[in-house]
């Protein structure tokens, strides 16, 4: 190990992919959430919106969720290549 390029690439692609398939799939699960929503809506339902502490916690979550990924991917590669 010379400290090159190539001993740091698995790490920032893995953790790249990983956060990537994340945010995707997180958009894909809130569009169709939204669709049926609208779609709800559109036949009368009425729906109460969540309040700022429970969308705090949602954001708080994700956020802590991809942290603890990102810090697996990374220790699982290096037990893995190493």
């Amino acid at each position: 190990m010379n400290g090159s390029w190539a001993d740091f690439f698995p790490y920032f692609a893995g953790a790249f992919k990983i956060i990537v398939l994340g945010i995707v799939a997180y958009l894909a699960i809130k569009w169709h959430f939204d669709e049926e929503r609208r779609v709800r809506e559109a036949e009368g339902a009425v729906f109460d919106t969540p309040s700022a502490m429970k969308k705090l916690s949602m954001i708080f979550a994700f956020i802590a969720f991809f942290v603890v990924l990102i810090v697996l991917v990374v220790y699982a590669t290096n037990w893995v290549l190493y």
